[in-house]
């Protein structure tokens, strides 16, 4: 996809959910191997002890299944989010396999039981985005769980994303928080120096 110079959040949403119907699940499988490929050549990631991810739950999303076995079988401790719709937040739980995920109210898989896991020691966070900007501006969907995640803690961000999620410039405001790496099937972006290399 043509990087625009700036795109409103909701052209980017109806650009990027139509691509993702095109794609295939044989795509999604190839890709998000060479994302992972390109997420292990960053040392920070590939010291980091502990991560918090989440479970792809939609079509079209990167296959963090895939990802989460890889890190399981490195040694990584990993937690996954446990929706509190009350008070629009996520409990954090270790993941322990996948036979103790359930599908919560909002479609999304997350650990059944488990005690609730403090982040501040956690090494990474990979955080869900329907589209990304090459600044690290961010757009999910919509319910604000992880907006307040992000402005809770100081550990880095990265978003897994395909190409075509990819933008110039998103539609922002001053206090939304930017991730700070983007990984993609093609190449790493740190979006704090606005340096990219290509894989």
């Amino acid at each position: 996809m043509r990087l625009k110079t700036l795109i409103p959040k909701s052209e980017a949403r109806k650009l990027v959910v139509e691509r993702r119907t095109e794609i295939s699940h044989f795509e999604i499988k190839n890709k998000t191997k060479e994302m992972i490929e390109n997420l292990s050549s960053i040392d920070d990631f590939a010291y980091a002890n502990s991560v918090f991810c989440y479970v792809n739950s939609r079509p079209g999303e990167v296959d963090t299944r895939t990802l989460i076995d890889y890190m399981v079988g490195q040694g990584k401790s990993v937690f996954l989010p446990k929706l509190n719709k009350e008070t629009k937040s996520f409990r954090r739980f270790h993941f322990t396999g996948w036979d103790s995920l359930v599908k919560n109210s909002e479609g999304y898989w997350e650990p059944a039981l488990g005690l609730d896991e403090d982040l501040s020691d956690i090494d990474i966070i990979i955080v869900p985005a329907l589209a990304v900007s090459t600044k690290g501006q961010r757009i999910g969907y919509g319910g604000g769980y992880y907006d307040k995640l992000l402005h809770d803690i100081q550990t880095p961000k990265y978003v897994l994303a395909f190409e075509f999620q990819l933008f110039k410039y998103i539609e922002s405001t001053p206090h939304d928080i930017r991730v700070d790496k983007i990984i993609t099937e093609r190449r790493i972006i740190n979006t704090k120096d606005d340096f990219e290399y290509h894989t």
